[in-house]
């Protein structure tokens, strides 16, 4: 399990998790203002601003982003922070834009 926090001040929620990996498990947080998720296109932000961390993330785990022979670990590592993070977020909004997307739940 990861550990995970939300935290919601004046409408800024911070959500602080530790990337999957043991080896380079370091606290992470991620970002966002509450009022975005109001619309779709708010959601549709805060979830490209999720799969950007997700990619920077699993880039830096797993050597960069062109290094062929961690693609797949490199997936499943940008799969799971977007779902932790949809999930943590929990708001319909978002949870749409996930479902939308195709990418694992």
């Amino acid at each position: 399990m990861t550990p995970k926090m939300i935290v919601i001040l004046a409408g800024v929620a911070t959500l602080t998790f530790m990337s999957i990996n043991a080896a380079y498990a370091q606290d992470r947080e991620f970002r966002y203002a509450t009022a975005e998720l109001s619309t779709l296109s708010g959601a549709e932000r805060i979830y490209s601003r999720i799969q950007d961390t997700a990619n920077k993330l699993c880039g830096e785990e797993y050597g960069g982003f062109r290094l062929v022979t961690h693609a797949p670990e490199r997936k499943r590592c940008i799969d799971e922070i977007v779902r932790e993070l949809v999930t943590e977020i929990n708001h319909p909004q978002l949870d749409r834009v996930h479902a939308a997307s195709g990418r694992r739940s």
